[in-house]
């Protein structure tokens, strides 16, 4: 199967400095044992894009679906232009195995392959021509509730309702982003009315929405098997919908604030 994930390299010294300033994650700091997740938002905190970010022999990569690879170029390089830093999606194989040897966000590296590990006991393989990606590691990864964003359902969600910050792709302890003023109130003093729920199909599932029970409702991300396929769709965080299914995690606030502290 034709890998739906590409990378993404980043050329010049200020490459870490730039991402700082754009995405939801503290990246200055980034070793080449930890591959953090993060997001991209547009100043109204919606994602435009969403990856893992690697290092190894000082290049600084990031794993994206290559459906908004582009976009999120687009939106970055003017950023980046100003600091003489370029990037482009490269050629490089991107594969999500259903190995389990790491967990998610760490990262291994030999002198031609990367390893890094993934939600739902999966692991991204960096560099292996003979590496497949497959199906049933995207469902894994959906059923365990992390997905990125895709060309479909970019500028439609902020992170807290595709549950980054419970996931590790959201730190509130970092500096100013775009978007960031938007999410941090969300966490501190807010509740998200809608996030994203697991929803499961034994047709195939096209499109950026889906009718369950009469209802339409947006599409996060998808994959399908042939066995069948599974979405996050976008619903209240009290729906009642027997075929929607609850992440499988609780939802809890990160920092201080008014809120409640469990979400849902």
């Amino acid at each position: 199967m034709t890998s739906p994930f590409g990378l993404i390299q980043f050329t010049g010294d200020k490459a870490l400095s730039v991402l700082q300033g754009q995405c939801t994650q503290k990246v200055t700091d980034l070793g080449e044992g930890n591959a953090p997740l993060l997001a991209f938002c547009d100043p109204k905190g919606r994602m435009y894009g969403s990856g893992r970010l690697v290092l190894h022999s000082n290049i600084v990569s990031m794993i994206t679906p290559t459906d908004q690879a582009d976009a999120v170029l687009d939106k970055l390089n003017p950023f980046l232009m100003l600091s003489r830093v370029t990037a482009e999606l490269t050629a490089i194989p991107v594969a999500l195995t259903c190995n389990q040897g790491l967990e998610p966000g760490a990262s291994q590296h030999d002198a031609s392959t990367t390893r890094v590990g993934e939600h739902g006991g999966t692991d991204w393989i960096i560099g292996d021509l003979d590496a497949l990606h497959d199906p049933h590691a995207d469902y894994s990864r959906l059923e365990s509730g992390l997905g990125y964003v895709r060309a479909y359902s970019s500028e439609k969600y902020i992170p807290q309702q595709a549950h980054y910050q419970m996931l590790g792709g959201v730190n509130f302890k970092k500096g100013c982003y775009t978007g960031q003023e938007v999410i941090a109130r969300l966490e501190h003093l807010g509740q998200a009315k809608k996030h994203v729920w697991i929803y499961k199909s034994p047709k195939p599932i096209d499109g950026d929405v889906v009718e369950i029970g009469g209802q339409t409702y947006p599409v996060f991300d998808t994959a399908s098997t042939s066995e069948g396929s599974i979405a996050l769709v976008l619903a209240a965080v009290n729906s009642s919908s027997e075929q929607l299914i609850s992440v499988p995690f609780e939802i809890i606030r990160q920092v201080e604030g008014q809120r409640p502290v469990k979400l849902g």
